[in-house]
């Protein structure tokens, strides 16, 4: 799965807004490799379901419109490369 945000604020906004919230599908299971990779476990709860699912709606609503999801590899309909790494800076705690 590629997420791809409007801007680096708005990454910077999921990933606060993920990381931290209580909902139990999201409580631990994203996981920030670097500042644009992350991993999760797809057995308990799916990101391609980011804007259907129900129980994150308080979440997903605020991001409509400003990130899309797209599926890396759909029996073999899609398929980018991956993203080199970069070097960046999270503009509102200046980390990594």
């Amino acid at each position: 799965m590629v997420i791809i945000f409007e801007s680096s604020d708005v990454a910077d906004e999921w990933w606060r807004a993920v990381s931290t919230s209580t909902i139990t599908a999201l409580v631990g299971n994203i996981k920030r490799v670097t500042p644009q990779f992350y991993t999760y476990n797809v057995n308990i709860w799916n990101v391609y379901y980011f804007f259907t699912e129900t129980t994150i709606k308080s979440i997903s609503d605020v991001f409509r419109g400003k990130m899309i999801l797209v599926l890396e590899n759909d029996r073999v309909g899609r398929g980018m490369s991956i993203i080199p790494p970069q070097v960046v800076v999270e503009t509102t705690s200046g980390n990594w």
